[in-house]
């Protein structure tokens, strides 16, 4: 590809995150949960749960298919029946285990991680406890630590650069890591990893002063931290690990000897690690046009509606309900669609009307592009039916961060263009294409 430009991807956006970044935590506990019965490929899950059975928080519901990943109930209660309801990872409404929940709380735990592990005992508590990364994406954390790839930094993510969420700061500022850095110790010791690096914005200066304070006191002088700019997209994996790090790579961080993970996926593996929990519920933000912003923590599987109208509901007549932030989210259809264990936050916001204008080919999204694409010249070759050009233009490199959209003088949605350009190329040129 040819790169008329480099860019830092280096932007300062309005953070929005003044609705909840001083409020307390919000438990909240729905009367009903919805967990998908199938992977995220679609198929069904293997050795799922019956409807009928009772089940405690952490029982296994069933296995999925594509990572053999287990999957476990977020409440204790009943599976009262199987329903549909529409999937927002596959965009589609697809068949849910619906379990009724008694409240009451009751767990079913797996076994700790032994004493002096190995890394296969590691990387097998990971899958066995369905341990995914946090912070969107949702992948399967045993794969990054099966890697063959020589790792010499784990860099934990706590940038949060999306507007409006605060979950990670609200953890990092005000809880106990304890645990946390625990589980550190143990991947830095069985999988011989010189440090780990916590990367924290400058701003977040309550954040910084409390992980400071639980690093010093733990004690390993293998941890450290990097505090970047804030500037969007810092917790971009690709971004940070070049801004913390003075690092690249190609296609995957392990190629320069990094593994990254969010904050709160390490902090689950110290759930898992000494407490035997699997995950079963999320903290996350419920912002915007709401009438009390607040972060909840609820159970993965509740759905929209129950989670807006334990915010007081909506301050507006018609608004737009995003699944996570507004750079990088989407728009959820209704409210009766579930979260995911890997949804970190609600956005409400009012409709805005924009004129679109044409383009003024003035390279503003080549400029501010993280990933050195063209975003303008990706869409005009997929509005002429070029695939072949767009391919070339490395488009399925975009990881969809919304900046070129924002930057855009003349109003053009350039990012759900790269977005519909990715997932033609992916159907109309081959994958392994050179």
């Amino acid at each position: 590809m040819l790169h008329v430009l480099s860019s830092n991807g280096c932007l300062h956006i309005p953070g929005c995150k003044e609705q909840t970044k001083t409020s307390e935590i919000i438990e909240f506990q729905p009367s009903k949960v919805y967990v998908a019965a199938v992977d995220n490929k679609g198929q069904p899950l293997d050795s799922m749960v019956e409807v009928g059975s009772a089940v405690k928080k952490g029982s296994l519901l069933g296995v999925r298919k594509d990572f053999s990943l287990p999957v476990y109930s977020p409440v204790s209660g009943k599976v009262t029946q199987i329903v549909k309801k529409r999937s927002p990872l596959l965009n589609r409404p697809v068949n849910y285990l619906e379990i009724e929940n008694d409240k009451l709380n009751k767990k079913e735990t797996l076994k700790k991680l032994k004493k002096n592990p190995t890394k296969e005992d590691v990387v097998n508590k990971l899958k066995e406890g369905g341990i995914v990364g946090l912070g969107g994406a949702g992948f399967p954390s045993f794969i990054k630590y099966s890697t063959k790839e020589k790792i010499d930094t784990i860099l934990i993510n706590a940038i949060e650069c999306e507007p409006f969420l605060t979950t990670d700061y609200i953890i990092g500022a005000k809880e106990d890591l304890s645990n946390m850095l625990e589980a550190v110790k143990i991947l830095l010791d069985v999988f011989d990893i010189q440090r780990c690096v916590i990367g924290i914005k400058k701003e977040n200066h309550e954040m910084i002063t409390n992980i400071s304070q639980e690093v010093e006191k733990f004690g390993d002088t293998r941890i450290s931290l990097a505090i970047v700019k804030s500037v969007y997209p810092a917790g971009w994996e690709r971004a940070l690990i070049k801004m913390a790090l003075k690092r690249e790579y190609k296609t995957l961080p392990s190629e320069c000897g990094v593994i990254v993970n969010n904050l709160q996926t390490v902090i689950s593996m110290g759930r898992l690690f000494f407490h035997g929990e699997t995950i079963s519920t999320r903290l996350i933000t419920v912002s915007g046009e709401v009438n009390h912003p607040a972060n909840i923590r609820l159970p993965y599987g509740t759905l929209v509606s129950d989670i807006l109208e334990a915010v007081g509901g909506v301050k507006v007549d018609r608004a737009v309900v995003i699944n996570g932030g507004p750079m990088t989210g989407k728009p959820y259809m209704n409210g009766d669609i579930p979260t995911t264990v890997q949804a970190n936050a609600i956005t409400v916001l009012k409709p805005k009307k924009v004129n679109t204008l044409p383009c003024l080919r003035c390279g503003e999204c080549t400029a501010h592009c993280p990933a050195n694409l063209q975003p303008c010249e990706i869409n005009f070759a997929t509005a002429r039916g070029d695939y072949e050009r767009a391919y070339k233009l490395n488009a399925l490199s975009c990881v969809e961060c919304g900046l070129c959209s924002y930057v855009c003088p003349s109003n053009i949605e350039v990012s759900e263009g790269v977005a519909k350009a990715k997932l033609m190329v992916r159907l109309k040129v081959a994958i392994n294409k050179k």
